[in-house]
């Protein structure tokens, strides 16, 4: 053993002494695995034995599968679950994995396998395959892959000796993936701004649908995402100002902004809290998704049977109307809630603070508002804004 500093060298490893008391090893086990460790020892015939011990210690099997030679089947089913259990994940995307894997096994089932070792590569392509036959985009497809991946990397982890990790050298070809290309008969669906109030209007005859009109006033005039709509409570409205505040995760992220709102939401606001003296969430008797999604399709066939779009797609309305009039760009992207694209936008646009809720009014309101302002609404429109209406404490 040579002795340099605080650095001590023996054939196997090298232990140096970060302080007194203390030691690190790093070195290969009796497998020839490279490994570096931390322990405490008083002295240097101390640490050379704790240091023998610790990577010997290391070189054992971890599991009781890796310490026995015995075959451990199991099933398809198990693998996925106990591998999304090692996740720490948002409630809302587990729900989604639960989803992908419930896919998945039903398409095991469909050829016959159950347990992992019978799973191959070719069947994780096939799969894949299959996806892509569904129309399904790159994202779509990496998504629902996801959970086997996952599986596949943490049955190999736990029983090396038995399985490998059939999907390591897995690439998702973008080719065999469904692109979106320009069709002049095809594109994203949504509805102009007259469109959306001709269907306020008609929503907003009928006291009772008042809580969807107050949601498709959110989305298709507001620009918030279907959830932000469903979220969003009184506390966060300001009817003095004419500002909402959005929090909370949408998509694993958590988002916050305060957006001031058009007169014609405002106003159908007012009305909404005046009759009913609401607290608690705007959208009280649709609070669930599905259930709000239902009832917004449901009065879009009675209102137009020809208009075919799903609820979520209403908040497409501002963006396409802001692209259209040549006015869309940075602040109307922060408006809907998405986050800065560019370099310049990230780190070399000054700090807006307290100017960027004006910056909304001139940039984003504004043209909101001279749009809504071609609209020809009928004489006894209930959405028109009238004299302020004092707002309920």
């Amino acid at each position: 053993m040579t002795i340099e500093n605080t650095k001590y060298k023996t054939d196997r490893f090298t232990l140096h002494r970060e302080s007194p008391g203390r030691w690190k090893v790093s070195g290969r086990d009796s497998e020839g695995k490279y490994r570096r460790i931390r322990f405490d020892a008083s002295d240097l015939n101390e640490a050379v034995n704790k240091a023998n011990e610790v990577l010997e210690e290391q070189a054992k099997p971890a599991t009781h599968a890796q310490q026995s030679n015995t075959f451990e089947p199991i099933q398809i089913s198990d693998a996925l679950l106990r591998a999304s259990e090692t996740r720490n994940w948002m409630e809302y995307t587990r729900r989604e994995d639960s989803r992908n894997c419930e896919y998945y096994l039903e398409w095991v089932d469909k050829e016959g396998l159950t347990y992992w070792h019978e799973l191959r590569f070719e069947h994780v392509l096939k799969y894949q395959k299959c996806l892509a036959d569904r129309g399904l985009a790159f994202d779509s497809i990496r998504l629902y892959l996801l959970p086997i991946r996952r599986a596949a990397a943490w049955v190999a982890a736990n029983w090396p000796k038995h399985y490998i990790n059939i999907c390591q050298s897995m690439r998702i070809s973008r080719r065999d993936s469904h692109t979106a290309t320009y069709n002049e008969e095809e594109g994203n669906p949504y509805l102009p701004i007259h469109r959306v109030l001709d269907f306020l209007d008609w929503l907003a005859r009928d006291a009772r649908r008042d809580h969807l009109t107050v949601g498709v006033a959110l989305q298709g005039l507001a620009g918030l995402q279907l959830q932000e709509a469903l979220r969003l409570t009184w506390e966060k409205v300001d009817l003095n100002d004419d500002t909402l505040t959005i929090d909370g995760v949408v998509k694993n992220r958590y988002r916050i902004r305060k957006i001031p709102i058009p007169n014609v939401v405002a106003w159908i606001l007012r009305r909404t809290r005046n009759s009913s003296g609401q607290v608690g969430l705007l959208i009280p008797d649709y609070a669930a998704y599905d259930n709000y999604s239902h009832a917004v399709r449901r009065e879009l066939r009675k209102w137009d049977s020809d208009v075919v779009i799903k609820p979520k797609d209403l908040r497409n309305t501002i963006q396409t109307a802001a692209i259209d009039g040549g006015w869309y760009g940075y602040y109307v992207q922060r408006y809907v809630g998405h986050a800065p694209s560019t370099i310049g936008e990230r780190h070399y646009h000054g700090d807006q603070g307290k100017r960027l809720l004006p910056l909304f009014r001139e940039k984003v309101v504004a043209p909101i508002e001279a749009e809504i302002a071609k609209w020809k609404a009928p004489a006894d429109s209930p959405i028109m804004p009238g004299p302020r209406l004092a707002v309920n404490q």
